[in-house]
This record gives C-alpha cells, sequence and structure tokens, in this order.
C-alpha cells in the first residue's frame, strides 16, 4: 500500500491514497517531543481498513442510510452495506476507494476520485480533497461535483479519530440531538439534554457516546491539560451537525463536523427540515473546509 506525506516544521501527516485518502497519522512536535494527535494507522494483519485509520473523509454523506436505502424525488434507491459488523451503508464511498494523487508538494497534497452510480452510492460524481499545512493549522478541504444527468443528494464530513486521555476535555456547543445508537427510535430530533452538553468545557472521561447531534456552530476544542495542548476546530458554516463517539474501553474517541444529520437522505425524504441534506444539480459542485490547528 502506497503512502505519501505532507510536513512542515510542527506537523507532520500521513496519507494513504489507496485506503480511501486516509491518514496514517498526524504527528505535533511540541518542542522536540512528538505527539500523536490522532491515533496512528493499526494495520489489520488480515486486511486493510480505513476503520482502523487515524482520520478518515465522509463523501458523499456522512452517517448511516438506514434500512440501505432512500427515496429521492420519488424513486427509490438502494445500497449495499459497506462495512463488517454494521448493518447499514455507512460515511460513503470515499473512505472505501482508492483515490489519484494530483498534486504533491511538502505542505500540500491534492486527491481525487471518479465514482461511478453502477457501484456504491447510485449516483455518478467527481470528489476532490486538498489536505494542506500552514503553521500550526491542517486545513481539509472536500469537493463533490455531480457528472450525472440528475440532481444528486450529497453531504461532506471528516471522521478523525483523536487521542483519548484520562484528563482531556471537549468545549462544543449543540442544540439537538438527531440520532444516539442507544435510542430506539431515529424519526425526529429532541432537544440536547444538560447531560451531554459540552459548552465552556467538559472532561469526556469514560463517557460513552455514538451520538449526532444538531445545532453546531463549527466551532470545537479539544484541551489535553496533561500534555498541555489545545486543538480547536474550526468547520465552515455548512457543517452544522456533530457527531461524537466514544466507545468504551477504547484509547480514542471522535469529533466528526458533518454537513449532514446521520440518515439524513431518509428523513428530508418525509418532510423533516434542516437534515442538512444538500441537493446539487447536474454539473455542480458542493465544498466544505474543515480546519484543526494545534496549540501547545
Amino acid at each position: 500500500m502506497s503512502e505519501i506525506s505532507i510536513s512542515n516544521k510542527l506537523i507532520k501527516i500521513g496519507i494513504m491514497p489507496d485506503l480511501g485518502a486516509s491518514l496514517s497519522y498526524f504527528k505535533y512536535n511540541q518542542d522536540g517531543r512528538i505527539r500523536d494527535i490522532l491515533r496512528p494507522y493499526e494495520a489489520d494483519a488480515k486486511k486493510q481498513d480505513s476503520n482502523n485509520a487515524s482520520m478518515f473523509p465522509m463523501i458523499p454523506f456522512c452517517g448511516r442510510i438506514r434500512g440501505g436505502s432512500f427515496v429521492y424525488f420519488g424513486i427509490t434507491r438502494k445500497m449495499q452495506k459497506n462495512q463488517a459488523g454494521i448493518a447499514d451503508p455507512i460515511h460513503g464511498d470515499g473512505w472505501k476507494s482508492v483515490w489519484t494523487v494530483e498534486q504533491l508538494t511538502d505542505t500540500k497534497a491534492v486527491l481525487t476520485l471518479s465514482h461511478s452510480k453502477e457501484k456504491g452510492f447510485p449516483f455518478s460524481y467527481d470528489a476532490k480533497i486538498v489536505y494542506e499545512l500552514v503553521d500550526c493549522q491542517f486545513n481539509v478541504v472536500m469537493s463533490v461535483k455531480n457528472t450525472g444527468s440528475l440532481p444528486m443528494p450529497c453531504g461532506l464530513g471528516i471522521h478523525p479519530f483523536f487521542t483519548k486521555t484520562k484528563e482531556v476535555e471537549l468545549d462544543f456547543t449543540t442544540q439537538m440531538v438527531w440520532s444516539n445508537e442507544a435510542d430506539p427510535i431515529f424519526d425526529k430530533p429532541y432537544e440536547t439534554p444538560a447531560t451531554w452538553q459540552f459548552q465552556g468545557g467538559r472532561p469526556l472521561k469514560n463517557a460513552v457516546f455514538d451520538t449526532c447531534f444538531g445545532g453546531f456552530d463549527g466551532k470545537a476544542s479539544i484541551l489535553y491539560p496533561d500534555m498541555g495542548i489545545t486543538l480547536n476546530i474550526k468547520a465552515d458554516e455548512q457543517y452544522k451537525h456533530v457527531v461524537l463517539y466514544s466507545p468504551r474501553g477504547k484509547d480514542f474517541f471522535c469529533l466528526e463536523p458533518t454537513t449532514n444529520a446521520s440518515n439524513a437522505f431518509n428523513l428530508a425524504s418525509v418532510g423533516m427540515v434542516g437534515t442538512g441534506m444538500k441537493s446539487i444539480g447536474p454539473g455542480q459542485t458542493m465544498t466544505g473546509t474543515v480546519s484543526i490547528s494545534v496549540h501547545g
């Protein structure tokens, strides 16, 4: 499997084009001490899986498509599941595809993907990812262009696996819960409970989450008091949702800015507003930017 990298004096990023344009590591030089900001890629002895990566892109949708089908413009579209152990198709095609490296410099990598509707997501599109380092900031610019003859639904997001320590704190604001894997019902959002609010900063500790929030303002901070490091996440105005995934007993957690809620296509098809599903016509492009800056 091929791997490329970009770096500057503070940050070094490993990228795996053949494995969904996923990251293999995100390392930060803190006064000569190298810190893993994201968990390093864990190669499976039997197979390569982007779910073991440091981060992967979510293109052209985020989260699940419940039941493996959705209705769009009155037509039922079907998809096969794409990840072992998960019953529904999830996170789009990008993380399961081989990408082409179009440009590579010391601090910037541009990768592209051309997808045909015959396999996976039932619409044709071209996608592009720009990974770039600017001082202490890592920028991820993603775009998806409709190359078909009909409108298509879409969404964008990133799925980073942050290093989890005993003292790590999160600071972000949400207004509602779109889905939580422990909930029996996924048909409408509800107000974020006070116990799930992280506004102003709150330790994560051993809390278990697999939750898609709405009403996200695109800003979040991750504080590591034990390492003297703060991460600031900034997403553009399209990213009105964020997923917090913190499984029991693991040394990582995920804080994922997304443009659409989980199962957005199905929810939008029954008239739910605010799902974040975007429709783009033939030849049109959706673009989104997320930045992660490191301060130590």
